[in-house]
């Protein structure tokens, strides 16, 4: 028998904050006596926040977690909700996690009347037959496999990184924070290594144009096929600092580093013609296909900078191939910023989304907390293949970060990545994250995907 341990963090300022600190850790420790901290020492379990009346986010976070086995073999976890600063809120109920196998979890609030006295007679520990021991090491502690440096930073001053292959070229596409995020960049080479050698010459493709109000924030470019033909989703703003959801189109026969094979950009429409927002900022859109459905995700926030802040907001919609820039559906809410690694002293967000189709699932990697800080990460949407995917319902949200600070050694705030394959078919994430030594600048970086043995992609695993 093995037992698994639950405490909070502890706060450091600044990379640590109550909305990190807070929330569930677990160490589990075998039959043999060897302890693991799960998910690198990250929190695993957050409290939900609550959303007011005004559609912003009330934080919240958790003390004094506890551990029991529930009938039928569930196991729970309870804890005491707190506010962003670490105050209890005794009015609120108790938090309960349930589980049956310490890699899914279920959230509610349960009265503390009912499970006032089960809370107090429960204990920091619980013991776990050996049967789920393998599952928790795979999901949550190192796997047994070989290691290797990231190669960092790559491309200095270069966020939100896309790597691609098209018609027997390699090429990089990323937002420029060497430029004040001014243009639409674009690197072509023979190879993966050869888009970050010094002679691989960034190609501007899409430039500062008053006169269409292509001014700022040129944001996170992605490279995307749709209805064979191939496009550029990315986000601009105009005189009013508004960045908006675009796509141009690839022209027939055109040339990736040319910007005249490009057609003008358009601004992507819902099904009834009307740009997506009017008074709020779309950005990060993507695309992927499942089955016959094509989709668009992207993130929509509303007040930022004011006391109405929404924080950053994930949505899905279906849309046609042929014009991929007008939604065939109304957009579905798919996930908010309510978890405090997704919170950070005011950076609200749900970002960056990219798609991961496997056999059977659709990951769906976003990222969440501060873009330009150390606690920037990735977390997961996840879904079955051929299910609604406009039903919110249907995708499970990963409480846990999947990529953080705490992953890779040297990587700070790691985020807003996408996913490719090598010269060798391998898959690989790229993302950007914080050289804070040298140049404090976001910069690219990539590695290699691991698959656990229930299919799970791992993204803090270097191979």
């Amino acid at each position: 028998m093995g037992h698994i341990n639950v405490y909070t963090g502890e706060v450091r300022e600044p990379h640590i904050p109550h909305a990190l600190a807070d929330s569930v850790h677990m160490t589990y420790t075998d039959g043999d006596g060897k302890a693991y901290a799960l998910n690198q020492g990250y929190g695993i379990l957050y409290a939900r926040a609550s959303i007011r009346p005004d559609n912003t986010i009330a934080p919240r976070g958790i003390r004094n977690p506890r551990v029991l086995a529930l009938a039928e073999g569930d196991y729970g976890i309870l804890a005491e909700p707190v506010d962003e600063t670490g105050e209890p809120l005794p009015e609120e109920g108790l938090l309960l996690w349930r589980t049956g196998d310490f890699l899914r979890f279920r959230q509610e609030s349960v009265e503390r009347g009912k499970w006032q006295a089960v809370y107090d007679g429960a204990r920091e520990r619980v013991e776990l037959p050996e049967n789920l021991r393998e599952g928790i090491r795979q999901r949550w502690a190192m796997p047994q496999v070989r290691l290797k440096d990231v190669a960092f930073p790559l491309a200095v001053g270069w966020a939100d990184p896309v790597i691609f292959a098209w018609e027997g070229k390699w090429y990089f596409l990323a937002t420029n924070d060497n430029n004040n995020n001014i243009g639409l960049f674009i690197r072509e080479a023979d190879s993966v290594a050869g888009l970050f050698a010094p002679e691989a010459e960034p190609q501007c493709i899409l430039e500062y144009d008053e006169d269409r109000e292509f001014m700022q924030t040129f944001w996170a470019p992605e490279f995307h096929v749709i209805g064979g033909r191939a496009y550029i989703l990315f986000a601009v703003g105009g005189r009013q600092w508004a960045p908006q959801c675009h796509m141009m189109r690839l022209k027939e026969k055109g040339v990736l580093t040319d910007p005249t094979g490009w057609e003008a950009p358009v601004r992507v429409c819902g099904p009834d013609g009307n740009f997506l927002t009017q008074t709020g900022i779309s950005l990060d859109m993507t695309y992927f296909k499942d089955g016959e459905n094509s989709y668009l995700v992207w993130s929509c926030r509303y007040g930022i900078g004011t006391a109405a802040d929404t924080g950053s907001m994930l949505y899905i919609a279906t849309t046609d191939e042929a014009r991929p820039w007008v939604l065939t559906s109304e957009p579905t809410l798919l996930s908010r910023p309510l978890y405090g690694w997704e919170n950070q002293r005011g950076t609200i967000n749900n970002e960056g989304p990219y798609a991961l189709l496997t056999e059977d699932k659709v990951y769906l990697a976003y990222s969440g907390g501060g873009a330009c800080d150390p606690t920037y990460a990735v977390g997961y949407l996840v879904a079955s293949r051929g299910e609604d995917l406009l039903r919110a319902a249907n995708w499970y949200k990963e409480p846990a970060a999947m990529l953080h600070r705490g992953s890779v050694q040297g990587i700070e705030g790691p985020g807003h990545n996408s996913f490719f394959r090598d010269e060798k078919g391998e898959l690989m994430i790229a993302y950007h994250a914080q050289d804070m030594e040298n140049t404090h600048k976001r910069c690219a970086a990539f590695h290699r995907v691991y698959f656990n043995e229930q299919g799970m992609p791992l993204l803090h695993i270097p191979l």
